[in-house]
């Protein structure tokens, strides 16, 4: 007499296999999605340096609600694109190491260009960080992509 309690479902090891490669297919499939077109970072890294240009010629008043506005749309329309909806900075391990040294990094350059600015009165400080920090969101961006693609088609 067979005990058929062990195996309820009447899988065997063939289906399991056909499943796993089912999953290990989505996570392809996800994973080649996952990586923004180049005017995403492009346009995140160039409004947040005239999101600072614009403290520096002292626009910020009007100036930051309309970058706000670009970054939001920037976000909506990667998600369109892409066909993928997830926070790419911090969805996985990877990822969110990553971002959590860029923003550890850009708070410091920030900081240091509206202490220069308004407590050293250096014009153009915030205008300089920002650049940094435009840069910088370039260039983590693309990396970010990368990590979050690996990471997913590892299964993490």
């Amino acid at each position: 007499m067979e005990n058929s309690s062990r195996n309820p479902h009447g899988l065997d090891a063939s289906s399991a296999r056909e499943a796993l490669d089912a999953v290990a297919a989505s996570r392809t499939q996800v994973a080649a999605h996952v990586a923004s077109p180049w005017w995403y970072h492009v346009g995140m890294g160039v409004t947040l340096a005239l999101l600072f240009l614009s403290m520096s010629l002292r626009m910020a008043t009007w100036a930051v609600p309309l970058f706000v506005g670009v970054v939001v749309l920037l976000g909506l329309a990667v998600r369109r694109v892409t066909g993928v909806s997830f926070d790419r900075y911090t969805a996985t391990p990877g990822a969110t190491r990553l971002f959590g040294i860029y923003a550890l990094v850009s708070v410091l350059v920030v900081v240091t260009g509206m202490y220069l600015e308004w407590g050293a009165e250096v014009h153009w400080a915030i205008a300089g960080a920002g650049l940094v920090v435009g840069v910088l969101t370039t260039a983590v961006g693309y990396r970010v992509d990368a990590v979050a693609r690996h990471d997913i088609q590892a299964g993490r």
